[in-house]
């Protein structure tokens, strides 16, 4: 689903070109599909919009980020994704 072969930096760049792409891997990566809620493993788990999901058992909304070091942070998944593999790659 996800480029993860990265020859270039350009490459890198058109792989996470915008927030949403950023999002759709670290779902991918974290949950493979299957959202887990962070406050409650056992508990239901509800898609709500952009990006969101609410936690059946606890009433709390998280998101992929939540209890993450992505958590609360202003930066752009993008910026990270980048800054963090530009050394993988070179």
């Amino acid at each position: 689903m996800f480029n993860t072969e990265f020859k270039s930096i350009l490459d890198l760049v058109n792989t996470f070109s915008t927030q949403q792409k950023c999002i759709d891997y670290l779902e991918h990566f974290r949950w493979n599909g299957n959202v887990v809620s962070p406050f409650d493993s056992e508990s239901k788990v509800y898609t709500c919009k952009d990006n969101k999901y609410r936690c059946r058992n606890t009433g709390k909304y998280f998101n992929v980020k939540t209890e993450t070091m992505f958590d609360n942070t202003k930066t752009k998944l993008q910026k990270w994704f980048i800054s963090s593999l530009v050394n993988y790659v070179t």
